[in-house]
């Protein structure tokens, strides 16, 4: 359902580059792709929706379907249950993915997903560590289930392989997560850092438990801090909560609490070479608390991003 319009100052001031919510409601009723508008403005053209069910909460990753360009796969945070939700473009849940293998949703961050060999894959960062203490971190991947059409909520059932690894230079903070399918790695991205720091981590066959994969530190990225005279939250501007990379592997996704930016990537360059580049940045809608974002299928202008908050909100960019 369309999300309506809040009476702060810069939901006013995108008000001229906003779809009218009439046409928002006919076009998720209709069942067909949402029209996007020409993002003329300087900040992203937006379709805006919230999640017609309460059971994601706190949405803190997500990530489109490899099978389908109108399904996306969320979680919840911290304490939440094992599962993935899987919900339309256009905000109503489809399915909920109970992850067998996976004990526990210690501190789930974020989702990504990716194909491989063929295959469609999801993968999910138990990565969250505000404390900087934990020893180990677990990635759970499963085999994209297809979803069957149903006029109610399915409930399925995956099996994870899990990946535990560790960072090379101790414990950290971490939110944002992306896969390279063409070569079969992982890339994590540091949160709490001056300078935010690229890892990566092989998804062939994981090792045993008791011998951890140490991650490859890529160095830092080059992306903007708060200016020292910026009079919002500094924390909100610089901490990266969400990553992504699109599926021609040419564009990457970096997000914080309140802005997005996009790195190009040039044909045989690696991610650590494309992230050494500024990036080009753009606003975020006025949420509470954003920590998830995801490209659209097969587009790198294209992009979507939820919130931690209840209902969701669910916004697709054009930036």
């Amino acid at each position: 359902m369309p999300l309506s319009d809040t009476a702060s100052l810069r939901r006013l001031f995108r008000a001229c580059i906003l779809l009218p919510l009439s046409w928002l409601a006919a076009c998720g009723d209709s069942g067909q792709a949402e029209p996007f508008p020409d993002p003329t403005a300087s900040e992203p053209a937006l379709v805006e929706y919230r999640l017609d069910s309460e059971v994601v909460n706190e949405s803190s990753g997500l990530a489109r379907s490899q099978r389908r360009d109108d399904v996306l796969w969320t979680l919840n945070d911290s304490g939440g249950a094992t599962e993935l939700y899987a919900i339309s473009s256009s905000g109503k849940l489809l399915a909920t993915l109970s992850i067998q293998g996976a004990l526990l949703n210690l501190d789930w961050e974020d989702l990504a997903s990716y194909t491989q060999n063929g295959k469609a894959y999801l993968l999910i960062g138990d990565m969250g560590d505000n404390s900087a203490f934990r020893p180990v971190l677990n990635f759970y991947r499963i085999e994209e289930p297809e979803l069957i059409p149903s006029a109610t909520p399915q409930a399925l059932s995956a099996t994870a392989t899990v990946y535990t690894v560790a960072y090379p230079n101790g414990p950290r903070d971490a939110e944002s997560l992306a896969v390279d399918g063409e070569e079969n790695m992982a890339y994590v991205l540091s949160k709490r850092d001056d300078q935010p720091t690229l890892y990566r981590f092989p998804l062939a066959s994981p090792l045993p438990l008791a011998l951890p994969a140490i991650m490859e530190n890529l160095g830092a990225i080059n992306i903007p801090r708060a200016p020292a005279d910026y009079a919002g939250n500094v924390e909100s501007y610089n901490w990266t909560t969400a990553m992504d990379f699109d599926d021609s592997l040419s564009r990457a996704y970096v997000g914080s609490l309140v802005n997005g930016y996009f790195w190009d990537r040039a044909k045989g360059e690696t991610w650590a070479v494309a992230f050494a580049r500024p990036p080009r940045s753009f606003d975020l809608p006025d949420y509470p608390q954003i920590e998830a974002g995801s490209f659209a299928l097969g587009q790198r202008d294209s992009l979507y991003i939820s919130s931690e908050s209840v209902p969701m909100p669910l916004a697709r960019l054009h930036p």
